[in-house]
């Protein structure tokens, strides 16, 4: 895992295919920071691409052929049509085009495209919202976020410098790393807390009084659990594996700290997890 670094130079032509919170706010960042002369709105429901544009998240609405005319593609579709997406949208390429998307899971999408489409960077900006959909998309959710990067053997090492170079034009920080090693950490810091909230949430509706007393740290576990269940059934299929090998690390901490809660003996681990938890705040600070 590396950080990459670079200078972005204009693009003329960026195509955004799926407008919904992802798609609508990197169209919206890359038209605020005139990254390029023109971005293309494009969706299966063409109300969708037409609400792009009226949301400032591109220059004109088209259909799928329309990236042909693109240097930069974005898809940002959900992860069960993401591969079938990107195919379409790979035969379409213009000549030394990139193609990037912005899935939560790599390894299925990227070894679908990799010996095929050498110019296919996998992306993932770690940002966004419960929210879902371009009337929810607001570009300063993505600035100071890291923007993960999956490069193989197989991927055009320009077209990840070249995206690099994008990514830090968004204000964002793109780290490069291997797609199974994307999908193992991502499934700590990302897919398994997902996880965790929504048990919670079931644990405390055993007793329904308890949810009318949450405080903040339940109302903010209940606003993790609210994202949407449509796109978390597909997430927790596609990384199933690493989603479960993160419950099995959680449940054997999970153990530790039941132990040291019926000795009496937690401090120890409270005090190392306040630590890293403290670490882990700065470094979130330090970014926006």
């Amino acid at each position: 895992m590396k950080r990459a670094q670079g200078t972005a130079k204009p693009l003329d032509t960026v195509a955004i295919v799926g407008t919904g919170l992802i798609g609508g706010a990197i169209g919206m960042a890359i038209r605020q920071r005139q990254l390029a002369r023109r971005v293309i709105a494009v969706d299966r429901d063409p109300g969708a691409a037409r609400r792009a544009v009226e949301r400032g998240a591109a220059d004109v609405s088209g259909q799928m052929r329309a990236v042909a005319d693109a240097e930069l593609v974005f898809v940002a579709v959900p992860l069960d049509p993401l591969e079938s997406v990107c195919r379409s949208v790979a035969a379409n390429l213009s000549r030394g085009a990139i193609l990037t998307d912005t899935g939560s899971v790599k390894v299925p999408v990227v070894t679908a495209l990799e010996r095929s489409t050498p110019n296919f960077v996998g992306g993932h900006p770690m940002a966004g919202t419960e929210k879902q959909g371009i009337d929810y998309a607001d570009p300063s959710f993505l600035t100071g976020r890291p923007y993960l990067l999956t490069a193989t053997g197989f991927t055009n090492k320009d077209a990840v410098q070249r995206m690099a170079e994008i990514v830090q034009a968004l204000e964002m920080t793109p780290i490069v790393l291997q797609p199974e090693v994307h999908d193992r950490l991502v499934a700590l810091v990302s897919h398994l807390p997902y996880v965790v909230a929504s048990a919670v949430l079931l644990t405390a509706s055993d007793e329904r009084e308890s949810l009318e007393l949450g405080g903040p740290t339940f109302r903010e576990m209940a606003r993790v659990a609210a994202n949407p269940a449509a796109m978390w059934d597909q997430i927790t299929r596609a990384n199933r594996h690493e989603v479960l090998r993160a419950l099995e690390a959680f449940r054997r901490n999970l153990d530790r700290v039941e132990a040291a809660v019926r000795a009496g003996e937690l401090r120890d681990i409270l005090t190392a997890v306040e630590r890293d938890a403290r670490d882990v705040r700065g470094r979130s600070e330090s970014r926006s």
